[in-house]
């Protein structure tokens, strides 16, 4: 039997209007923080993220992808949720062309009534295609575009939409001891979806930050993200630190929890990010940890090439 909070996150990540903080919502899956360097540093990617996992996060950073990169990401979140994530992105003279499909599957739940009473189980998964392009328009600004087909099915009704993610990142080069970059994203702009006669905005998402870049390994991102068909705002703070150039540690924080789970947030601990990364060869493997609180953990893996 499920618990009470378990039943509550998987009726907000599908359907949203839970609670004021999910009202007028849908397709929830498109908030969860993709990438294990990404939320392990708590989400503060707008302005750190140079590489494939940005096309999420601004796509303006994808610009800055120097080589080709193929990505991969697994998210093991809680009651039978997984999420994935598969992505690959092509520089070429022209600009940086890219592709990623998100999949969040879960297993059989529960369905009530409006009373509360039993009324058989049901499926839900959501699925999102991004088609992405972007380019240096100046020597040290990079803007990006993605195009979104959305599909979201809870038990016997479908519903579907397109999207579009717009987003800038600009190098302003050495600041002090460091290089400083700034970044802007809007995420999720686009019609809503009408499941079972009802119909929900996408997630739109405002997003700015800044990265701090030190010359020994040490980096810092902080965003501000304000969602407004939600009536919340959020900030991340995030750090990562290269021991070796083939390992990284990283810490981060994220002040709503729902930027990197997905899941209400019900204690301040449950901001809580970390992980670690390696690479070697042209070859990255990737992981992190958020806490649920009550729920257990979430651990994510990703893998990744350039060449």
């Amino acid at each position: 039997m499920k618990t009470i909070p378990v039943l509550i996150f998987l009726a907000a990540s599908q359907a949203g209007a839970v609670s004021q903080a999910w009202a007028g919502e849908t397709a929830q899956f498109l908030k969860i923080g993709v990438g294990a360097r990404a939320v392990g540093m708590g989400g503060a990617y707008v302005a750190v993220g140079d590489d494939l996992n940005s096309m999420t996060w601004n796509p303006g950073g994808m610009a800055s992808l120097g080589k080709r990169e193929v990505g991969a990401m697994y998210a093991d979140l809680v009651a039978d949720t997984r999420f994935s994530f598969l992505g690959y992105g092509h520089p070429t003279k022209y600009g940086t062309f890219g592709a990623g499909l998100m999949y969040l599957g879960q297993g059989s739940l529960d369905g009530r009534d409006s009373q509360g009473r039993a009324n058989g189980g049901f499926t839900a998964s959501d699925l999102a295609l991004d088609v992405s392009y972007a380019r240096t328009a100046l020597p040290r600004l990079g803007l990006g575009v993605n195009v979104k087909f959305v599909r979201t099915n809870v038990g016997s009704d479908t519903g579907y939409s397109a999207a579009f993610d717009l987003g800038s990142r600009y190098a302003f080069g050495r600041m002090g001891p460091g290089n400083l970059a700034a970044g802007l994203a809007v995420l999720n702009l686009g019609p809503g979806i009408r499941l079972y006669e009802q119909s929900s905005q996408l997630p739109l998402t405002l997003s700015a930050g800044l990265g701090y870049n030190l010359p020994f390994g040490l980096n810092f991102g902080l965003d501000f993200r304000n969602r407004p068909y939600a009536g919340s705002s959020e900030v991340s703070l995030g750090t990562e630190l290269a021991v070796v150039p083939q390992l990284a540690v990283r810490l981060g924080y994220a002040s709503t929890h729902g930027l990197i789970s997905g899941a209400y947030k019900t204690s301040d601990l449950m901001g809580l990010a970390a992980g670690f990364g390696v690479k070697a060869l042209g070859m990255s493997l990737d992981y992190s940890m958020t806490p649920f609180g009550g729920l257990g953990n979430s651990h994510r893996v990703s893998l990744g090439a350039r060449w």
